[in-house]
């Protein structure tokens, strides 16, 4: 199997058991402090774990490093794991782990409000933040095509949206409110969070580029300053008073640590979905990095899209939603945006390819002339 093929299907599949445990978890009510049953709303607690499984990856990084210069198995340009320039400044993860912390704090409350195949389909609209961001960060230029893709898209999640406050009536065993405010709230969430994503990944594409890290070391530097990060807003979020639908927990706050304790004890699927949760984290987004450095972020959400229909298939298969046509059209039309826009991708690619080329043949044969040395004149000598 080609490599390119192997982390494409790694990368969905992981992002794909990722949004699921997280969903599982959400929809499970345990004895919280106050010897009440809750909800498992704990944004914060997902968050942190996510970073935890991002920081394993420095730790295998190191490991790996080690074991290479013990065994002395080449130098480290050899291998992929720990091939990468060592001018690589840490603090440059430091912007892109703070967008995460609030972006995935606001996806995992986004998640417990609304449906799990709904959130993976307004999560597409980072393509359209992420095209409108290199524009002014990377230098790329948005065409006819791109612009057409934007709209087809916004039109398709429009109808999610539109679809989602209507069909909680009747759909609602995945959600805990079946207010129409509170489902439209968590998929504006979601849309926010994606706004931070896209910015995230513009900035992540241009410095992995630019320093040559290797992605897994870059992963785990952003995990180390997302721990940091994540941990100093679940102390202030611990404290914090919050209105519904957000003050379901023991204290009424945002994310209730005091909850966490009672509801793990003796909850042994629980424990297990979060460590795979935790896992399933540090391969998606290390995995991510590397199409974001080797390729594009605009590749690597296109790769991303792939997985609404692994979630479409489970939750269907698990009795989680109920099939929904109008759903269906709008999963449509917002695919048919993201082809349009692949293929705006494809030809502006194209485009510089054959620019480059043309370049190219310029400085050659600006080269070769000089080389010849000055052209022989073709007037006639002087007679003398």
């Amino acid at each position: 199997m080609d490599g390119r093929v192997f982390l494409v299907l790694l990368f969905v599949l992981s992002g794909t058991v990722n949004v699921l445990f997280a969903k599982w978890t959400n929809i499970q009510s345990f004895e919280g402090s106050d010897g009440k049953p809750h909800h498992f709303q704990h944004p914060v607690v997902l968050t942190l774990l996510m970073f935890l499984g991002e920081y394993l990856c420095f730790v295998v990084y190191k490991i790996v490093h080690l074991l290479l210069a013990r065994r002395s198995l080449g130098s480290d340009s050899d291998l992929i794991l720990t091939s990468g320039s060592n001018e690589f400044q840490p603090l440059s993860m430091l912007l892109p782990s703070f967008l995460r912390t609030i972006a995935s704090i606001l996806l995992f409350t986004g998640l417990y409000l609304t449906y799990a195949t709904s959130f993976q389909m307004i999560r597409d609209v980072a393509l359209i933040f992420v095209g409108l961001f290199s524009t002014m960060y990377l230098n790329h230029t948005l065409t006819t095509h791109h612009w057409l893709a934007i709209f087809t898209m916004t039109c398709g999640i429009v109808d999610i949206l539109a679809l989602d406050v209507q069909r909680v009536e009747y759909d609602n065993q995945t959600v805990p409110h079946t207010d129409h405010n509170a489902i439209l709230t968590g998929d504006l969430l979601i849309i926010i969070a994606e706004v931070l994503h896209g910015f995230q990944y513009v900035y992540e594409e241009k410095h992995l580029k630019a320093s040559d890290v290797a992605p897994i070391q870059a992963a785990g530097w952003q995990g180390f300053f997302g721990i940091i990060i994540t941990i100093i807003s679940a102390i202030c979020l611990n404290f914090v008073p919050s209105v519904a639908p957000f003050n379901e927990s023991s204290r009424g706050v945002f994310d209730d640590l005091t909850d966490l304790i009672p509801q793990l004890r003796g909850n042994t699927l629980l424990i297990l979905a979060l460590v795979c949760f935790t896992c399933s984290s540090a391969i998606y987004n290390c995995v991510g990095m590397s199409i974001t450095k080797f390729s594009s972020s605009s590749n690597r959400l296109f790769a991303d899209g792939i997985r609404v229909f692994l979630i479409w298939a489970f939750v269907l298969f698990a009795e989680w939603e109920i099939l929904n046509l109008i759903t269906l059209m709008g999963l449509i039309i917002l695919q048919m945006g993201i082809i349009m826009y692949r293929q705006a991708v494809f030809l502006s690619t194209i485009l510089r390819y054959r620019a480059l080329l043309a370049r190219l043949q310029r400085i050659r044969y600006m080269l070769l002339n000089a080389d010849a040395g000055p052209t022989p004149s073709t007037q006639p000598a002087d007679v003398i």
